[in-house]
């Protein structure tokens, strides 16, 4: 194991519910938990430029079960792509009146992956959550930057740095709607050393991480009935848009990766009216509750701060899809949710005379 350690563990869960053995998207957010950090040089306490408070950002990803009664009982967690937030800054005094800083410091960007062997539930059968465990966390990326007497500067890549927690606990609580909430104290430490002046820093970091689950990708906004009524009882299939004129809904999906990094996810319209045009547009919320209200032939469910994203035609069998990368096209952000959906023509058999219809909605939680 690299002598250098950077000890810490995160959790969220994101998953409406967890079923047996699913791969599960985990979300860590600042705003729910909070951690508080020291370093130690010199057998000096450095103080923060800004604050000594700080939390994890960004994705986890786990395989997790749940026992007969709901609760999490069996999983670990296999990788991460996470962000120290904010960045760890501060400086070292120096005993001489006046004199510049003994130290300036800032450890910058950490992102890092975050991995476990299977977590210990004790009996799975009766598990109400609560679990210890072992984590490796190992730096994907960072860069530690020094300035001594603010006349030499160093950095160095914290690339690879990688430390085993000591055992850490914590509890999965489960929601009447199978939501996740975790609650989990933490304390660590660890040492990292400055390679060209030998400077060795002790990190103490402490807290507690409190999250939620939220949902990456789901379709929302039906003509089946189960949201706002069709405008002219043009019901729609199971999980269909309102019905166009070939007697079907139209149905939006979503593929690949919601990670904006990736810049890989594709929205695909079926069941379309063939070869006419459609708008795949974004919205902030969720029309009406995310029943959607009527609109021409369909019903609306993506609305606020509407951005048009790309007008596609759909082929002789009523299909389409996006070309753009969505992602830079909306101008989303990570850790936040945006409603999408595709609004087309349908001029040969529109039931209600508007000659246009929207399919059903998708949100999606986008990912760094």
């Amino acid at each position: 194991m690299n002598s250098h350690r950077f000890l810490c563990a995160a959790f969220i869960v994101a998953a409406a519910s967890v079923s047996v053995g699913q791969n599960t998207t985990l979300w860590m957010d600042p705003n729910l938990g909070g951690m508080q950090w020291n370093l130690r040089a010199f057998n000096t306490d450095a103080i923060p430029y800004v604050s000594d408070e700080f939390d994890f950002y960004g994705p986890m990803y786990a395989e997790l079960e749940t026992n007969a009664s709901g609760n999490v009982s069996a999983g670990y967690f296999h990788s991460s792509d996470s962000l120290v937030v904010p960045d760890i800054a501060g400086y070292f005094p120096n005993p001489i009146p006046s004199a510049p800083p003994l130290i300036d410091f800032t450890f910058e960007a950490v992102n890092f992956t975050l991995s476990s062997l299977p977590l210990n539930f004790g009996d799975p059968t009766n598990s109400d959550g609560s679990f210890q465990g072992e984590l490796t966390l190992e730096v994907l990326s960072g860069t530690a930057y020094v300035d001594v007497l603010n006349m030499f500067p160093f950095e160095f890549d914290l690339t690879g740095l990688d430390g085993t927690t000591p055992v850490v606990f914590g509890q999965f609580t489960t929601g009447p709607g199978g939501e996740i909430h975790l609650d989990s104290p933490q304390s660590y430490y660890f040492v990292v050393t400055e390679p060209t002046t030998g400077i060795t820093f002790e990190i103490s970091l402490w807290g507690d991480l409190v999250a939620d689950s939220v949902v990456t990708s789901q379709a929302y906004c039906f003509g089946d009935g189960t949201g706002s009524g069709c405008p002219c009882g043009n019901f729609g299939g199971s999980g269909e848009g309102c019905a166009n004129g070939t007697g079907l809904g139209g149905l939006l999906a979503a593929g690949g990766s919601p990670s904006i990094a990736a810049a890989e996810l594709v929205l695909e319209g079926s069941q379309l009216s063939p070869n006419q045009p459609g708008l795949y547009f974004q919205g902030d919320n969720a029309v009406n509750g995310g029943m959607g209200v009527t609109f021409g032939d369909g019903l609306r469910c993506a609305g606020g701060s509407v951005a048009r994203l790309q007008v596609r035609v759909a082929d002789g069998l009523g299909n389409s899809s996006t070309t753009i990368d969505i992602a830079a096209a909306g101008g989303v952000s990570a850790g936040i949710t945006k409603r999408y959906q595709l609004w087309y023509r349908d001029p040969q058999a529109s039931p209600c005379s508007t000659t246009f219809n929207l399919t059903n909605g998708m949100e999606i939680f986008w990912l760094p």
